[in-house]
Protein backbone atom coordinates (compact mmCIF):
# COMPACT_ATOMS: atom_id res chain seq x y z
CA UNK A 1 0.00 0.00 0.00
CA UNK A 2 2.78 2.42 0.88
CA UNK A 3 4.54 1.49 -2.35
CA UNK A 4 1.45 2.39 -4.42
CA UNK A 5 1.07 5.69 -2.59
CA UNK A 6 4.69 6.48 -3.35
CA UNK A 7 4.18 5.73 -7.06
CA UNK A 8 1.02 7.82 -7.14
CA UNK A 9 2.79 10.50 -5.16
CA UNK A 10 5.72 10.26 -7.56
CA UNK A 11 3.42 10.76 -10.49
CA UNK A 12 1.89 13.75 -8.79
CA UNK A 13 5.31 15.20 -8.13
CA UNK A 14 6.36 14.57 -11.73
CA UNK A 15 3.14 16.16 -13.04
CA UNK A 16 3.61 19.10 -10.71
CA UNK A 17 7.16 19.60 -11.98
CA UNK A 18 5.94 19.46 -15.60
CA UNK A 19 3.17 21.98 -14.92
CA UNK A 20 5.59 24.31 -13.16
CA UNK A 21 8.11 24.08 -15.98
CA UNK A 22 5.40 24.76 -18.57
CA UNK A 23 4.27 27.74 -16.53
CA UNK A 24 7.78 29.20 -16.50
CA UNK A 25 8.38 28.75 -20.25
CA UNK A 26 6.30 31.77 -21.38
CA UNK A 27 7.93 33.93 -18.70
CA UNK A 28 11.40 32.88 -19.85
CA UNK A 29 10.45 33.53 -23.48
CA UNK A 30 9.10 36.98 -22.59
CA UNK A 31 12.38 37.85 -20.88
CA UNK A 32 14.25 37.07 -24.12
CA UNK A 33 12.36 39.92 -25.84
CA UNK A 34 12.21 42.31 -22.89
CA UNK A 35 14.95 44.53 -24.35
CA UNK A 36 12.97 45.25 -27.54
CA UNK A 37 9.38 44.03 -27.65
CA UNK A 38 8.98 45.68 -31.07
CA UNK A 39 11.62 43.59 -32.75
CA UNK A 40 9.98 42.61 -36.02
CA UNK A 41 6.79 43.35 -37.97
CA UNK A 42 5.58 42.51 -41.45
CA UNK A 43 4.03 45.48 -43.21
CA UNK A 44 2.52 46.36 -46.58
CA UNK A 45 3.89 49.39 -48.40
CA UNK A 46 1.19 52.02 -48.98
CA UNK A 47 3.44 54.62 -50.63
CA UNK A 48 6.95 56.00 -50.75
CA UNK A 49 7.06 59.48 -49.24
CA UNK A 50 10.67 60.24 -50.15
CA UNK A 51 14.03 58.51 -50.41
CA UNK A 52 14.22 57.68 -46.71
CA UNK A 53 10.58 57.53 -45.59
CA UNK A 54 7.66 55.30 -46.51
CA UNK A 55 4.11 54.79 -45.33
CA UNK A 56 3.14 51.25 -44.38
CA UNK A 57 0.15 49.30 -43.11
CA UNK A 58 0.97 46.97 -40.21
CA UNK A 59 -1.26 44.17 -38.95
CA UNK A 60 -0.97 44.44 -35.18
CA UNK A 61 -3.46 41.67 -34.36
CA UNK A 62 -5.93 39.77 -36.54
CA UNK A 63 -8.38 42.35 -37.83
CA UNK A 64 -6.47 45.32 -36.37
CA UNK A 65 -4.22 47.28 -38.70
CA UNK A 66 -2.55 50.67 -38.42
CA UNK A 67 -0.79 52.93 -40.91
CA UNK A 68 2.52 54.56 -40.02
CA UNK A 69 5.19 56.69 -41.62
CA UNK A 70 8.51 54.91 -41.24
CA UNK A 71 11.84 56.72 -41.39
CA UNK A 72 14.50 54.29 -42.61
CA UNK A 73 17.24 53.97 -40.01
CA UNK A 74 20.78 54.88 -40.99
CA UNK A 75 20.28 57.00 -44.12
CA UNK A 76 19.41 60.50 -45.28
CA UNK A 77 18.07 61.29 -48.73
CA UNK A 78 17.51 64.70 -50.34
CA UNK A 79 14.18 66.37 -49.57
CA UNK A 80 11.48 66.92 -52.15
CA UNK A 81 9.32 69.18 -50.02
CA UNK A 82 11.18 71.80 -48.06
CA UNK A 83 14.27 71.48 -50.24
CA UNK A 84 16.75 74.35 -49.92
CA UNK A 85 17.53 74.48 -53.65
CA UNK A 86 16.23 73.13 -56.96
CA UNK A 87 18.99 70.51 -57.17
CA UNK A 88 18.01 69.04 -53.80
CA UNK A 89 14.35 68.92 -54.85
CA UNK A 90 15.26 67.17 -58.13
CA UNK A 91 17.55 64.69 -56.34
CA UNK A 92 14.81 64.09 -53.78
CA UNK A 93 12.29 63.29 -56.51
CA UNK A 94 14.77 60.95 -58.19
CA UNK A 95 15.40 59.16 -54.87
CA UNK A 96 11.65 58.79 -54.27
CA UNK A 97 11.12 57.33 -57.75
CA UNK A 98 14.00 54.88 -57.32
CA UNK A 99 12.67 53.75 -53.94
CA UNK A 100 9.20 53.37 -55.47
CA UNK A 101 10.59 51.03 -58.16
CA UNK A 102 12.21 48.87 -55.48
CA UNK A 103 9.36 49.04 -52.94
CA UNK A 104 6.18 49.36 -54.95
CA UNK A 105 2.78 49.79 -53.26
CA UNK A 106 1.31 46.58 -51.81
CA UNK A 107 4.74 44.92 -51.56
CA UNK A 108 5.58 43.37 -48.20
CA UNK A 109 8.47 44.55 -46.06
CA UNK A 110 9.93 43.59 -42.72
CA UNK A 111 10.34 46.29 -40.08
CA UNK A 112 13.00 45.53 -37.49
CA UNK A 113 14.23 47.38 -34.41
CA UNK A 114 11.22 49.71 -34.47
CA UNK A 115 11.44 52.84 -32.32
CA UNK A 116 9.19 55.86 -31.97
CA UNK A 117 10.65 59.02 -33.55
CA UNK A 118 9.92 61.70 -30.95
CA UNK A 119 10.51 64.58 -33.38
CA UNK A 120 7.98 63.80 -36.07
CA UNK A 121 5.30 61.38 -34.90
CA UNK A 122 6.60 58.55 -37.06
CA UNK A 123 8.67 55.48 -36.31
CA UNK A 124 12.28 54.71 -37.18
CA UNK A 125 13.12 51.18 -38.28
CA UNK A 126 15.35 48.97 -40.35
CA UNK A 127 13.30 48.20 -43.48
CA UNK A 128 13.95 45.04 -45.49
CA UNK A 129 12.39 43.29 -48.46
CA UNK A 130 12.64 39.66 -49.51
CA UNK A 131 14.22 39.02 -52.87
CA UNK A 132 14.42 35.40 -54.06
CA UNK A 133 16.79 34.04 -51.40
CA UNK A 134 17.66 36.82 -48.92
CA UNK A 135 16.52 39.97 -47.16
CA UNK A 136 17.68 43.24 -48.72
CA UNK A 137 18.07 46.42 -46.69
CA UNK A 138 16.28 49.55 -47.92
CA UNK A 139 19.14 51.67 -46.53
CA UNK A 140 21.85 49.63 -48.25
CA UNK A 141 19.98 49.59 -51.57
CA UNK A 142 19.53 53.37 -51.58
CA UNK A 143 23.17 54.03 -50.60
CA UNK A 144 24.49 51.60 -53.24
CA UNK A 145 22.42 53.37 -55.92
CA UNK A 146 23.67 56.82 -54.86
CA UNK A 147 20.19 57.94 -53.77
CA UNK A 148 21.02 58.41 -50.08
CA UNK A 149 23.98 58.70 -47.75
CA UNK A 150 24.72 57.00 -44.46
CA UNK A 151 23.44 59.14 -41.62
CA UNK A 152 22.75 58.82 -37.88
CA UNK A 153 20.97 61.23 -35.51
CA UNK A 154 24.15 62.52 -33.85
CA UNK A 155 25.58 63.66 -37.19
CA UNK A 156 25.19 67.10 -38.73
CA UNK A 157 22.53 67.53 -41.39
CA UNK A 158 23.59 66.81 -44.94
CA UNK A 159 23.98 70.07 -46.90
CA UNK A 160 22.60 68.89 -50.24
CA UNK A 161 22.81 72.32 -51.88
CA UNK A 162 26.51 72.61 -50.97
CA UNK A 163 27.03 69.19 -52.56
CA UNK A 164 25.21 70.39 -55.67
CA UNK A 165 27.45 73.47 -55.90
CA UNK A 166 30.55 71.29 -55.51
CA UNK A 167 29.52 69.18 -58.52
CA UNK A 168 29.14 72.17 -60.87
Amino acid sequence: MVKNCFIIGGRHVRNLVIVLLMGWAPIAAAEDHADNPYERYTAEVIRIIDGDTLEVRVELWPGLTASYSVRVRGIDAPERRGADCEEERAWGEEARQRAERLYDPESLVRLQNVEYDVYSGRVVADVLRWRSDRWLSFADEMIERGMAVEWYPDQDNILWCDLAQATI
